[in-house]
């Protein structure tokens, strides 16, 4: 298996060392070579590249690489303008982000550039983390077959509370010039027992990862093949001792677009450490999975399958639909069904369905 990612990562290297991207053609400008840049910008402009087409109206206005043209010039800002506009009027946060600059406005100001500049950080909350997996919470998470791994002595109720939170920071791009970007991201899986007399966390799973995403959007204008990720990834519950259940993998996953059906296919393989804490966990959680993802009008569905060519495999099905007139706040319901769900149940089989709300897809 390591010597089929190894092999995968040379190939990718190979496919998308010929490819011309925004970073390319911004390079090209920077030195002046405008007529390069201006053929690249062009094609990438046509192609929905917003940074693009605001390059094409300032060439265009310039007479940079082309001859001088106010009506394509005042065409290309207006498309770019446009563009951005487009992916800005779903961001619900505008409000918010408008009062903590009129905040910020009715701060004394320092007549040091550098400490004004940490004073806006700190009093705007400027930071870079976005969604990466779903962020939900499930009040009522019911288990319809099947039983929870005795951990402890508190007993476990059917029903339960679920909630995962996800967050990723891009902290680079494009340094091997594929337009890359360069990832580390949290994932953190609750099982919480809120209707228990304690209340207790039943199972906690930790997930710290770092990752390459590469798009694939300058070869063969992206065809059906999207985006190829590469990943280092820990996974443990934390426990320690007798209890404790974690693994390091390798990963590469590739994303799909047949139409306006999405796909994953994902394939890992398990780094020697950790063995002595579940050794067979590779034979329960196999060596990847394959996810569709349908978005329908307002409705969104995933679809998650794994299966390691053996009884031990896991469906899971989850929807979601915007509620109460907003763009980040969705009903949210889960469905499971197999083998690894949490990892203290890696090898115990469970059934369960959950219905909540979430903050992201």
């Amino acid at each position: 298996m390591m010597k089929i990612l190894v092999l995968i990562t040379i190939l990718t290297t190979l496919l998308f060392s010929s490819s011309k991207n925004f970073e390319n053609a911004y390079r090209l400008y920077k030195n002046a070579e405008f007529e390069k840049s201006f053929v690249i910008f062009d094609v990438l402009a046509k192609n929905g590249d917003a940074d693009a087409a605001y390059f094409l109206g300032k060439m265009y206005k310039n007479g940079e690489g082309c001859q001088k043209d106010k009506e394509l010039s005042a065409k290309w800002y207006k498309t770019s303008s446009k563009s951005y506009y487009n992916q800005m009027k779903y961001d619900t946060s505008r409000d918010i982000d408008k009062e903590q600059r009129e905040l910020y406005k009715s701060i004394e100001k320092s007549k040091d550039s550098q400490t004004q500049d940490t004073i806006r950080q700190y009093t705007q909350s400027l930071y870079n983390i976005k969604a990466y997996k779903a962020n939900y919470f499930l009040p009522l998470s019911y288990l319809t077959n099947g039983t929870y791994a005795d951990t402890n002595s508190y007993k476990t109720k059917e029903i339960e509370a679920e909630f995962q939170v996800s967050i990723k920071f891009d902290f680079a791009s494009d340094l091997l010039g594929f337009g890359e970007i360069y990832s580390v991201a949290y994932t953190q899986l609750a099982f919480w027992q809120l209707y228990a007399d304690s209340a207790y966390f039943r199972e906690i799973n930790y997930n710290p990862e770092l990752y390459i995403m590469i798009p694939t959007s300058e070869f063969n204008d992206g065809k059906f093949l999207k985006a190829v990720k590469f990943s280092f990834e820990h996974e443990s519950n934390g426990r320690g001792g007798d209890e404790e259940r974690s693994w390091n993998l390798l990963s590469s996953s590739f994303y799909f677009q047949y139409k306006y059906i999405f796909s994953e296919l994902k394939l890992w393989y398990r780094l020697a450490d950790n063995f002595d804490y579940n050794p067979d966990l590779i034979d329960y959680m196999g060596h990847g999975h394959l996810k569709f993802i349908f978005p329908y009008k307002k409705h969104l569905a995933e679809l998650k399958l794994r299966h390691n060519f053996s009884n031990h495999s896991a469906i899971e099905l989850s929807y979601s639909y915007p509620i109460f007139g907003r763009k980040d706040l969705f009903l949210y319901v889960k469905g499971f069904s197999g083998y690894g769900e949490s990892l203290i149940d890696y090898d115990n089989k469970v059934d369960k369905i959950g219905i909540g709300f979430s903050i992201s897809r």
